[in-house]
């Protein structure tokens, strides 16, 4: 075809001139470059987290008076700074690696996209990352007093109750359990199904037990009660004093209400939701009952060397081989 006949048959399509003038103008910013490494990644909650670790650096670099129009405007010594700043504060080793490693993969990407000739990072070497602090699971009793803990004559109550049935019976991760949508939940051969978006945008279904239908019902018919009603779109935890959520519950929310329960059962240890995560993985773990790649399953774990680090409670003492090592009747 020639491209005479080429421009008889195609027409400018306006509204595409439009996005791609738009899409040119991204990049008249350091904010504009941002956007666009931001682009990459399919999980809205990666994109956030990129966004808040970059968004700390340059925030950084701008209360030093150091102007970034550029990638290319970003040196080694840059870096360097911001990297003994984060150490002398005394951020968490893992906070400090993943802040430093999210402007090493925005150096990256800029290489990639040719916006850079070299990468000024390579000489610069990140922190030794100390090994943090386990995850500390609950115990079942533990568990049991602060599900009873909350009111349940109140909205908040109720909310918390539920907030803690849900990551304590399903191990869910704060963020899985902020995206709940009522649509989320299905019939499926008899069960009522919760499909969970998982880390990565990974998608995997969750039979729901009875204990927990009912408490959901519950939770939807106590809500009822003070004329609010849960549409298929709406999120399921509704932590509005008033009225609904119009977006999913903050991560940190999550987190303020295992610490409250956790403070108010007299439970000193360090926890977090991640700790009734850890305690329900380890709980299947115990039993010995189930193999562990059904464990890994209901986890979402990828593989199952994830899985094996969740035995939080029992830590491999009561089976261990070292009961089977026994000289007992050969010594004198």
């Amino acid at each position: 075809m020639s491209k005479n006949a080429l421009s008889k048959t195609e027409k400018i399509d306006l509204k595409l001139v439009e996005e791609f003038r738009k899409a040119k103008e991204l990049k008249t910013s350091i904010e504009g470059f941002v956007n666009e490494f931001l682009l990459q990644f399919v999980s809205e909650q990666t994109q956030r987290a990129y966004a808040k670790d970059l968004q700390f650096f340059f925030d950084f670099l701008k209360k030093g008076g150091e102007r970034i129009e550029k990638p290319k405007d970003i040196g080694a010594h840059h870096f360097r700074v911001y990297r003994d700043h984060l150490i002398n504060k005394n951020y968490s080793s893992s906070t400090i690696n993943r802040r430093l490693v999210c402007i090493r993969s925005f150096i990256k990407w800029a290489i990639g996209c040719q916006l850079m000739d070299f990468n000024p990072l390579d000489q610069i070497k990140l922190p030794k990352v100390q090994t943090e602090a386990p995850t500390i699971a609950f115990t079942d009793e533990e568990v049991v007093a602060m599900i009873n803990a909350p009111e349940k004559e109140s909205k908040v109550g109720r909310t918390h109750r539920l907030i803690m049935m849900l990551l304590f019976g399903l191990g869910l991760r704060r963020s899985e359990l902020a995206q709940i949508k009522r649509k989320d939940f299905y019939q499926e051969r008899g069960h009522l199904v919760l499909n969970i978006k998982g880390k990565g945008g990974k998608l995997r279904d969750m039979p729901i037990p009875q204990y927990l239908q009912n408490e959901i019902l519950d939770y939807q018919d106590f809500l009822k009660s003070l004329g609010i009603e849960i549409e298929p779109e709406d999120y399921l935890i509704q932590s509005q004093r008033k009225g609904k959520n119009t977006n999913p519950i903050d991560g940190s929310s999550i987190f303020r209400v295992i610490e409250k329960y956790a403070k108010i059962c007299g439970i000193a240890k360090r926890v977090s939701p991640h700790s009734c995560r850890a305690t329900a993985i380890s709980h299947l773990l115990d039993t010995q009952k189930i193999p562990i790649r059904d464990v890994a399953i209901f986890a979402g774990h990828s593989h199952i060397t994830t899985t094996e680090r969740y035995d939080k409670r029992r830590k491999g003492l009561d089976d261990n081989a070292a009961y089977l090592v026994n000289y007992e009747k050969k010594i004198s």
